[in-house]
């Protein structure tokens, strides 16, 4: 089975230290009409989170400690996963950019903002899955048409 095909659609995981900002971030992603939503404190909790399915995206505050790591390990794990990287405007980390499927944005986050990005990712997500799917189809009926 495919990583995508385990993987329900919409799965959001939100990793921030800061209480004011998950509630923000989960009010916004219900209002964008996600409802398979987690809400993580730290890197380990997310790590653990990971262990037990795919998410569709992962939004992830950049001062997390090992926050880098934790986007290696998430991309190798489950790579049809997208992030958005919270940084904080006077403290860039030019670490992230290089990442594919990786977007930034800033704190103080903007309702506008954010809602933008996150459509985006998904957008960015489902697009993809049904590339494969369509390349997946391809494949089959050359199959069948060679058999």
């Amino acid at each position: 089975m495919h990583d995508q095909e385990r993987c329900t659609q919409g799965r959001i995981l939100v990793v921030d230290q800061e209480e004011w900002c998950r509630a923000f971030l989960s009010s916004v992603i219900k209002l964008l009409g996600f409802e398979d939503l987690t809400l993580v404190n730290t890197v380990p909790e997310a790590l653990a989170a990971l262990e037990e399915g795919c998410f569709d995206l992962v939004i992830i505050d950049h001062r997390q400690p090992d926050h880098q790591q934790f986007l290696e390990s998430a991309r190798l794990r489950h790579p049809a996963t997208r992030f958005i990287v919270m940084l904080h405007q006077r403290n860039l980390s030019p670490q992230c950019f290089y990442l594919e499927q990786v977007d930034i944005v800033y704190k103080p986050l903007s309702m506008d903002e954010i809602t933008r990005k996150i459509r985006h990712a998904m957008h960015q997500k489902n697009l993809r899955q049904t590339e494969e799917e369509l390349r997946r189809m391809k494949q089959q009926a050359f199959r069948i048409f060679l058999g």
